[in-house]
């Protein structure tokens, strides 16, 4: 059996089976609650899981490795940013975000951010600036599913990335989140296995350590060693890290997790999937580079590894690992962007008194609406994918590590100080874009502007009422009491 016809019988598998998890989710939900958190009943290692096959995106399987293939070894350091963010977020973050959500039944991101700051403004600036870092992030993952589908079966670019677009949006406009845990469950196996199985083939098909060993540093001086400099690094660290850490995607499955210590594990569970994906990809981008070194695009190099130096079955579970990759990403995404719309903006603000029926229906038309405007970024083929992602991770820092950080430990926060927070990160990261980045990565201005704004704004505002910040800062006798939770639910 050929590359063509195992990598369609093993990808129409697994899409059959992301259909049928949207369906029976579908079937199973009763109530916002069930659609945007899961019922809050993720176990550690699917809410692990999920969170690790969300951040390891189409960069990662194909940017990175095409990243890999151009400048060696020196891009794994950009993990490290995302590995502390776990750590961070796992025990700063979790435990008092967790709380809150469960306290005020937060569905949302911007739900926190309205009522830790107050008002209609802030839930405002941050549903838009969300959708606004989204579009250009999902165009990204569309634009990876293009390239897949027309260098395996000759689909042109842009109707490849329709076909993932529909099918990525129907089983998450129809299950919600808990279609979302489920799935990406699944895509995250198929994507270890992926990865796992095809590694030490590859290494075999170039000859072996010893062979490799001796071709790796004839590629450039550089190669194994640092291709980038340190301002660079930092902003690989940074821009991953700060994305990480205050990711929505990221707080929404804290939010759908019933206590800390399963927060805790499913951040360790995500730390291990990428840790491992991470090295097995760098390697196989440079060992690639070995095999083929005149590639004239590097982002194929993963498609080329699938379908001309693996055996047929491994090549075509990579390459399906790899749309896996796509779809989990673009699902946990849809699921923030697409409520921005229609809880944040509209039932929140809009039409308060909606009913939870109109507001479901809302969300689903939201969801589908969100889901299908990228693909029209795609015509654009934007640049190297995991560039366009590092650019949207930046923004995305800048925008709401300040406003988190901050708002969960700090109480003189105030409303206008988030606004400023959010609105200043946001503008000066993209202004440091158009500028060409001049001296430093543009998340480093992006996230200093954003702490900036939200001291100053907060000092020359008046301090928030003692009453609307009980929920986040709560006395220490109460948290003591509150220390006994229930057993983690089964992943």
């Amino acid at each position: 059996m050929n590359f063509q016809t195992m990598f369609l019988l093993l990808l129409g598998g697994f899409l059959i089976v992301l259909v049928f998890e949207g369906w029976r989710s579908y079937k199973s939900n009763s109530g916002e609650e069930d659609y945007f958190v899961a019922g809050r009943k993720v176990g550690a290692w699917a809410g692990g899981a999920s969170i690790a096959a969300t951040q390891m995106s189409a960069g990662t399987f194909v940017g990175t490795v095409g990243i890999h293939y151009l400048t060696g070894a020196s891009f794994m350091w950009g993990w490290a940013g995302i590995w502390v963010a776990f750590l961070i977020a796992a025990y700063v973050i979790a435990p008092r975000l967790r709380r809150y959500a469960h306290e005020r039944n937060a569905l949302t991101f911007p739900d926190f951010i309205a009522d830790r700051f107050g008002g209609k403004v802030p839930r405002a600036v941050i549903s838009v600036l969300l959708v606004l870092s989204y579009l250009v992030f999902m165009s990204a993952q569309y634009q990876a599913g293009g390239v897949i589908l027309e260098a395996a079966f000759g689909i042109p670019f842009f109707w490849g990335a329709v076909i993932l677009m529909v099918l990525v949006v129907g089983y998450t406009v129809i299950g919600g989140m808990t279609a979302v845990i489920r799935t990406d469950f699944l895509q995250q196996i198929a994507m270890a296995l992926g990865v796992v199985i095809g590694l030490p083939l590859l290494i075999s098909h170039a000859g072996g350590l010893s062979s490799l060993a001796q071709s790796l540093p004839e590629i450039a001086p550089h190669f194994v060693g640092w291709g980038f400099g340190w301002s660079e690094i930092s902003g690989f660290w940074l821009g991953f890290g700060f994305a990480a850490l205050c990711a929505p995607y990221l707080l929404l499955r804290f939010y759908a997790m019933p206590d800390d210590r399963t927060c805790r594990r499913a951040s360790g569970v995500a730390m291990f999937f990428v840790l491992l994906t991470g090295i097995c990809i760098g390697v196989a981008g440079m060992v690639m580079r070995v095999l083929y070194p005149n590639l004239s695009v590097s982002d194929a190099a993963s498609t080329i590894l699938a379908s001309e130096v693996l055996p047929p079955f491994v090549g075509a579970l990579l390459l399906t690992a790899i749309i896996m990759a796509v779809l989990s990403t673009v699902d946990s995404v849809l699921l923030v962007a697409g409520p921005a719309i229609s809880h944040d903006l509209y039932a929140s603000l809009i039409r308060p008194d909606s009913t939870e029926r109109t507001r479901t229906r809302l969300n689903r038309w939201a969801t589908l609406v969100i889901g299908v405007l990228p693909v029209l970024l795609t015509l654009q083929e934007l640049d190297i994918v995991q560039f366009v992602v590092l650019s949207y991770a930046a923004l995305l820092g800048s925008t709401i590590t300040a406003p988190v950080l901050l708002g969960l430990y700090w109480r003189r926060a105030t409303k206008i100080g988030a606004v400023c927070s959010m609105i200043a990160g946001f503008g000066v990261c993209l202004l440091w874009y158009a500028l060409d980045g001049p001296l430093v990565e543009p998340v480093v201005p992006g996230v200093l502007a954003g702490f900036a704004g939200m001291i100053i704004g907060s000092l020359f505002s008046r301090p928030m009422p003692p009453e609307e910040l009980t929920l986040f800062f709560t006395p220490r006798t109460r948290q003591a009491g509150a220390a006994t939770e229930p057993a983690p639910a089964a992943s």
